[in-house]
């Protein structure tokens, strides 16, 4: 699973899954660019967490969710990642029952 901000991190993020795992692995491929607010990242988040905890993994595995961004000068980080943690606090026991291991990597000018 994937949440990815900007720029040309979706491909980076989607051709590195496909390499590592394979790509029948990747089961959400999702971008939100454009500047958005905190509710609307939350919603975003929201809305893949709630997808992504429906079920467990049929073979017993553990999930991953990779949250990263490119370098995007229109994007407020500090806007973005507070909807996205208020998400988390929704759904943190959701993802703990599918066994979510969370990865962040963020960076651009206004991280």
């Amino acid at each position: 699973w994937t949440m990815v901000a900007g720029e040309n991190a979706s491909v980076v993020y989607a051709d590195t899954i496909a390499d590592m795992a394979g790509i029948d692995d990747l089961a959400n491929y999702g971008e939100y660019s454009g500047g958005p607010t905190t509710g609307e990242t939350k919603f975003y988040a929201e809305t893949l967490f709630d997808l992504m905890t429906r079920e467990k993994d049929p073979s017993g595995r553990g999930k991953v969710l990779i949250i990263g961004g490119a370098i995007a000068n229109f994007t407020d980080v500090a806007k973005t990642f507070t909807g996205i943690i208020q998400a988390f606090e929704e759904y943190q026991d959701k993802l703990k029952a599918v066994d979510v291991k969370i990865y962040v990597r963020r960076g651009g000018p206004n991280y």
